[in-house]
């Protein structure tokens, strides 16, 4: 297992030339949101516009889209119907896999989807995607039998330690009783990169690498820091990083922005978009 370092970050981080443009840093669609989860969609977006991806598209309901246009006027919105759910209708999901082949996006999808994530994955799942970060309800329909379609070799899985016991049908308990272990194991089940949140985080490869995140504090342990972390992750995989190297750049990245949020607030009071500030003291 390797330790991550600042110096092992900072060689593999995208750099930006001086003649560069907005396609330069390529895109990223998400896939957030619904009429009971609202702010995820809103944290994700800016997570991966402060970290450096040229164009965002938000794929939501309407109620959504404009709680996050407010935030953020940067993003493309995508405004999809309301299935009966609550969440995106999938049929505007297979509507949006096809309007967004030809720009060749990052999909991030899953942050506040809700109990139709299953239905709306699946049809995301036959695009032609750039790269691919799944998290929260995209992983609980994946644990549940509910995501018709495999998952590619280039996708990212982010689950925080509940998520990961889903997705490997054992308890919470034996997933932290050892985390290297659950790590490993589901990145060879799902034959992709695994990201396990949590103190200490882990990256694991299907070809056998573990990395372990050496920053962070439990300012962290708040609804919302997942979501920013998943716009850092599908911003870097934009940009032509690997799967391997974008998790290990955004998990280390993250909690550098967490340290350093903590001293400027506290651990007790610090909010997940307020990292967003402190990162532009780290990168």
């Amino acid at each position: 297992m390797t330790d991550l370092t600042r110096d092992f970050i900072f060689d593999r981080l995208p750099t930006r030339a001086a003649n560069a443009h907005k396609g330069s840093f390529g895109a990223v669609a998400v896939a957030a949101g619904s009429l009971a989860y609202r702010g995820a969609a809103a944290l994700c977006v800016e997570g991966a516009l402060r970290s450096g991806a040229g164009l965002v598209y938000l794929a939501s309901v309407e109620p959504v889209i404009q709680l996050v246009l407010t935030r953020t006027p940067e993003c493309c919105a995508c405004g999809c119907r309301t299935g009966a759910d609550g969440c995106i209708h999938p049929r505007d999901a297979a509507a949006l896999r096809d309007w967004l082949a030809d720009k060749h996006p990052v999909l991030l999808a899953g942050p506040g989807l809700g109990d139709g994530a299953g239905a709306v994955v699946s049809e995301l799942l036959k695009g032609d995607w750039q790269g691919m970060v799944l998290d929260a309800d995209a992983l609980n329909a994946l644990a549940a039998g509910q995501v018709r379609g495999k998952v590619p070799p280039f996708a990212v899985l982010t689950p925080h330690p509940g998520e990961a016991a889903r997705l490997l049908n054992i308890s919470t308990a034996q997933v932290q009783a050892d985390r290297e272990s659950a790590a490993v194991q589901l990145a060879k089940k799902y034959g992709c990169t695994v990201v396990l949140k949590g103190a200490g985080t882990l990256i694991a490869t299907a070809e056998g690498a573990l990395f372990r995140n050496t920053t962070g504090n439990p300012g962290l342990a708040r609804g919302g820091s997942g979501d920013v972390l998943a716009g850092m992750l599908a911003a870097l995989l934009a940009q032509g990083l690997t799967p391997q190297d974008a998790a290990c750049c955004a998990a280390w990245l993250h909690g550098a922005a967490a340290d350093r949020c903590a001293r400027r607030l506290s651990e007790a009071t610090m909010l997940p978009h307020d990292l967003l500030t402190d990162l532009s003291g780290i990168w």
